[in-house]
């Protein structure tokens, strides 16, 4: 994991680095929604993460996702189905179809700090990993108060720009 980059003049306390990742804010959303009584929670974002690089801070275009809950909202003629990984695994093929990259994305079994040993893989792009996929460390999940399973993903956009257009 990158180490943030400290803010000189920071607004708050909680705003003192620069982020490193998505997922910080996006698991701040669940909370604040599981404890308000709204197991279900789909989010997304898109935004900038800031990585340290050789040639200093450098500034990545990132799409990230939460998802804990049921598949479906909860009616009598739904069955109660728990998310799982291949769900939220078959909705990024889905948005890797969309941007023309399908061909060119992978997946490999990997291990992640924030993400379950057994529930967790690298999305790659040519075999450079661009993003990850799994289920939120049981760990992470306890000292958040999170009911879970909560399945989280990240992605670099700048690898999903290079489509191809149809003949």
């Amino acid at each position: 994991t990158a180490q943030p980059l400290a803010l000189a003049n920071p607004l708050s306390a909680d705003l003192s680095v620069m982020r490193t990742t998505l997922w910080a804010g996006l698991l701040k959303a669940v909370q604040y929604n599981q404890n308000r009584q709204q197991p279900r929670v789909r989010l997304f974002e898109t935004g900038l993460r800031f990585v340290p690089a050789p040639e200093g801070l450098k500034q990545e275009r990132m799409l990230a996702g939460v998802v804990t809950g049921t598949v479906n909202v909860e009616l009598w003629s739904h069955i109660k189905k728990d998310i799982d990984f291949f769900d939220i695994k078959g909705n990024i093929e889905r948005v890797v179809a969309l941007l023309g990259a399908s061909d060119r994305v992978g997946y490999k079994a990997a291990t992640h700090p924030a993400l379950h040993p057994g529930q967790c893989a690298a999305i790659e792009v040519n075999g450079q990993t661009v993003g990850w996929l799994g289920a939120l460390h049981p760990n992470l999940l306890a000292d958040l108060g999170l009911l879970g399973p909560v399945y989280l993903f990240e992605l670099c956009l700048e690898y999903m720009e290079e489509g191809r257009l149809p003949s």
